[in-house]
């Protein structure tokens, strides 16, 4: 007999308690988590050397770097399954490491991979841009070239935001690329405070990260254990506690308010004898459900967890 019941719903924390601020929070979770993101890191390594072996292969051939970097975006679903466990301990929830890797990025691979293929055009498109910008304003002392080389940054940076949330929403929300692609560049200004600041600490710790490299042989080990140990998970983990409140904030509160207004006027409606008009989404456990007649289908609900319905 288990332990632990994971399937039954804890005591939760009382509602009179008062809210912890979030930076304590954050390394409270840290610190609870850290084990099992530990695990979770070697369990995304594998992807990652299967794709960097392919990279180093190709790359014997002669071929020019960006051709051999494509194996990089077979790393898509799999940061689909990386994204999905820290997300739920963010939100202080259970996940079983293997299996709901494994699921979420065999149930979201088609969305992941085109993602992962635009992502990889706009890096090769942006880097030669900026390349080539950067040459003819810097080196020729062409003065006019910094307006297109400056455009080309302010994308880059918009575009980085937006990464923050795409795949967060692709495991999140049953949305199609284009709305997530939109929601994602509203969220890049619209969370810009959080966006900033997971950018600096992200900043913060690859400076830390090259500092070791090149302070000494033991330090580079040092560093070289630390991307082995835990390095995309808690990227990841940071990533995804600091904008999931900007999803729920913008996404999904907002249409609970307005279902419960549409319901609160369908009440009305139904005193004064007026023709009732049929919800077409209800809010039930957390989730935004849409309903019909005969069925009820997830919308804000996982989108492995929405397939796997499919199946059984």
């Amino acid at each position: 007999m288990p332990l632990f019941n994971y399937s039954k719903p804890g005591p939760g924390v009382s509602k009179d308690a008062p809210p912890k601020k979030r930076i304590v929070l954050y390394f409270e979770l840290l610190g609870r988590k850290f084990f099992p993101l530990l695990r979770l890191n070697l369990l995304f390594l594998i992807p990652v050397i299967i794709a960097a072996a392919l990279v180093f292969l190709i790359g014997t051939t002669g071929v020019v770097l960006y051709v051999a970097c494509i194996p990089l975006i077979l790393l898509a679903p799999f940061l689909g399954g990386l994204t999905y466990v820290t997300r739920n301990y963010t939100r202080e929830e259970h996940a079983f490491i293997l299996s709901d890797f494994w699921d979420t990025a065999k149930s979201n691979w088609k969305q992941l991979m085109i993602h992962g293929i635009i992502t990889y055009l706009f890096i090769v498109i942006m880097d030669i841009s900026i390349r080539f910008y950067s040459l003819q304003a810097i080196t020729q002392g062409r003065p006019f070239f910094y307006i297109p080389l400056v455009i080309c940054l302010i994308f880059c940076i918009v575009f980085l935001f937006m990464q923050y949330y795409i795949p967060l929403m692709i495991i999140t929300l049953e949305l199609n690329l284009k709305a997530i692609y939109k929601n994602a560049w509203i969220l890049s200004l619209a969370g810009f405070k959080q966006n900033f600041l997971v950018t600096l600490v992200l900043l913060l710790f690859f400076v830390l990260m090259v500092f070791l490299c090149v302070l000494s042989i033991p330090t580079m080990l040092i560093a070289l254990l630390l991307c082995v140990l835990i390095l995309f998970s808690f990227i990841s983990f940071t990533i995804n506690f600091a904008v999931y409140p900007n999803i729920e904030k913008y996404l999904i509160k907002p249409y609970y308010q307005k279902q419960e207004e549409n319901e609160e006027g369908e009440d009305q409606a139904e005193e004064e004898s007026l023709p009732k008009k049929q919800s077409e989404y209800v809010y039930e456990n957390g989730k935004l459900i849409k309903k019909s007649l005969l069925e009820q289908e997830a919308l804000f609900e996982d989108s492995s967890s929405a397939k796997k319905k499919e199946e059984h």
